[in-house]
C-alpha cells in the first residue's frame, strides 16, 4: 500500500513539472507609445511622469495597473483606465490612458504657519509631480499637503487644511493650525502721507472690528474701503505690501497694522461708454463729468457705472449690467476708464390684472395707473404704486397688498397683478399718480 501511495505522488509530481513546461510565459514586448486622452487641467507631460511607463521598456499588463494605480493615488483622478494593443508594426505595444480629472480645484495658502509662503510653496513643487498651485479638495491630496507641511516645520505645529470661502466667490483650501481664528479688535496704520491716519482707521474699524482674522479677509476689506479713499484722490496704484498681526495688548483679539504704499497722483486720460442702446445714449450723455486733466476719481467713475446700470434697468433693460476696465499709463501718470455696458432686451409692460376689488373701485385705481400697455416695464412702479395709494389713504382700513410680477423672456413681456386685502374705499377723487412724472420718481 505504502509503494502504491509513492507511485501516486511521484505520477503526481511528474505530471505538474510537464505541465509547468507546457505552459509559456506570457510574451513581452517593448512599449513604443502612450497617449493620453480626457485631460483638461493636467498637461500630458506631468501624467505620463506619475505614470512612469518607459518608451522603449517592456511592458505586460500589470505595468498598466501599476500606473492607474499611481494616478489615482495622487488624488487629482475620479477614474484612471487603460488600453494597450500591438503597435501598427507589430514589433511592440501602443499603450492608452484615458483619464476623468476631479471636477473642482482651488487655490490654496496658508495661514498662521512658522514659515513663509515661498518656503512652503517651494517645498510643495518640489514633492509634488502633478499638482500646481490649484488643487482638488480630495482628501488624498489634502492629507498628502497636511503630512509635509508638518514634517516640513519639524512636527511642531498641528495643521488641517479645508475649503474656507473668505472671499466672495473665490473659495480656497486653506492649510493653519486647528480652531477658532481670533477676531480683528484693532487696526493701524503706517506709511501713509496723503490721508490721514484717523481717516484710514475710520474707513477700516467699521467693517473690520470683530470679524475673524484671515490675510485673505483683511484683503477684501482694504479692497472694499480704504482703497477706495485714495482711489479718489488719483492714487490708483496704491498697495498693502505688508499686514502685521499681533495679539492686541488689552483686548481679546488681534492687533492689526497695515502698510500703505501711497504711489503717486495719476490725472484722468479718457473715458469711453460703449454698449448703450442708441435709444439710450442723449440721456446718458452727461451722465458722468468728466474731464481729462483732472486728478482720476475713479470713484466717480465707478458711480456713474452704477447711474448707467441703473437708469436701464429702470427703463425696461432688466438685466443691464456695467463694468469698469481702467488702462493705468506710468508714463504720464494718466489713467483711462472704459465703462463697458451689457443692455440686454429691452422688457415692456403687457397687462395690469386687479384683484380684491369691487366694480366700482377698480375703475379709479386704473385710473391712475400711468405704465403704459407696450411701454418700458419700469420695475419698481408696482411696488411704488401700492406704497402711495397707502400714504395718500385712498382706502379706509386697507389689508394687506401686494404686486406680483410674471415676466416672460421670449417675449420681453411683463405681465403685473395687484391684490388687495380687504379695505372700505371711500372712492376718493383726485388721486394723485404715484412718483410723480410718468408715477417715476427718476
Amino acid at each position: 500500500m505504502r509503494c502504491i501511495v509513492v507511485g501516486l505522488i511521484a505520477v503526481a509530481t511528474l505530471f505538474a513539472q510537464q505541465k509547468k513546461h507546457a505552459e509559456p510565459a506570457p510574451a513581452v514586448f517593448p512599449l513604443e507609445a502612450l497617449h493620453v486622452e480626457g485631460n483638461k487641467k493636467l498637461t500630458v507631460e506631468k501624467i505620463l511622469a506619475v505614470a512612469a511607463l518607459k518608451i522603449g521598456e517592456p511592458v505586460i499588463r500589470t505595468d498598466f495597473d501599476q500606473a492607474r494605480k499611481r494616478l489615482m493615488a495622487t488624488g487629482a483622478f475620479q477614474s484612471v483606465a487603460y488600453e494597450f494593443k500591438p503597435s501598427m508594426d507589430a514589433k511592440g505595444v501602443d499603450g492608452l490612458l484615458r483619464v476623468v480629472e476631479v471636477e473642482y480645484w482651488f487655490p490654496y495658502r496658508f495661514e498662521e504657519l512658522p514659515a513663509s509662503d515661498e518656503a512652503l510653496r517651494a517645498m510643495l513643487r518640489k514633492q509634488e509631480l502633478i499638482l500646481d498651485d490649484r488643487i482638488p479638495a480630495t482628501k488624498e491630496v489634502i492629507s498628502r499637503y497636511t503630512a509635509a507641511i508638518q514634517e516640513f516645520l519639524g512636527g511642531k505645529v498641528e495643521v488641517i487644511g479645508k475649503v474656507m470661502s473668505d472671499v466672495p466667490d473665490q473659495p480656497a483650501i486653506v492649510f493653519r493650525p486647528p480652531g477658532a481664528r481670533p477676531n480683528i479688535a484693532e487696526v493701524h496704520f503706517t506709511g501713509n502721507e496723503v490721508i490721514p491716519t484717523a481717516a484710514l482707521v475710520s474707513s477700516l474699524a467699521p467693517v473690520a472690528v470683530g470679524v475673524p482674522y484671515s490675510d485673505a479677509t483683511m484683503q477684501e476689506l482694504l479692497d472694499a474701503s480704504t482703497r477706495s479713499l485714495y482711489e479718489a484722490r488719483g492714487r490708483v496704484g496704491v498697495s498693502f505690501p505688508k499686514v502685521a498681526v499681533e495679539k492686541a495688548p488689552k483686548v481679546d483679539g488681534v492687533s492689526v497694522t497695515i502698510t500703505v504704499k501711497e504711489g503717486e497722483s495719476y490725472n484722468l486720460g479718457t473715458v469711453k461708454v460703449v454698449g448703450v442702446p442708441a435709444d439710450e445714449a442723449s440721456g446718458l450723455k452727461n451722465i458722468g463729468k468728466w474731464r481729462a486733466g483732472d486728478i482720476a476719481n475713479l470713484e466717480d467713475v465707478r458711480a456713474s457705472e452704477i447711474k448707467i446700470a441703473d437708469r436701464l434697468r429702470n427703463n425696461g433693460y432688466l438685466h443691464a449690467t456695467a463694468k469698469t476696465d481702467r488702462t493705468i499709463h506710468e508714463e504720464n501718470h494718466t489713467v483711462d476708464a472704459l465703462i463697458t455696458v451689457s443692455a440686454g432686451a429691452q422688457y415692456h409692460f403687457g397687462k395690469l390684472t386687479i384683484e380684491g376689488l369691487d366694480l366700482l373701485t377698480e375703475p379709479q385705481i386704473r385710473k391712475v395707473w400711468t405704465m403704459t400697455v407696450g411701454g418700458p416695464y419700469h420695475p419698481d412702479y408696482a411696488d411704488q404704486f401700492l406704497k402711495d395709494l397707502r400714504n395718500q389713504g385712498v382706502f379706509e382700513n386697507l389689508g394687506e397688498t401686494r404686486a406680483e410680477k410674471t415676466v416672460n423672456d421670449k417675449t420681453s413681456i411683463v405681465e403685473v397683478t395687484l391684490y388687495f386685502g380687504a379695505a372700505k374705499p371711500p372712492v376718493k377723487t383726485g388721486i394723485k399718480s404715484p412718483g410723480g412724472r410718468g408715477g417715476f420718481p427718476w
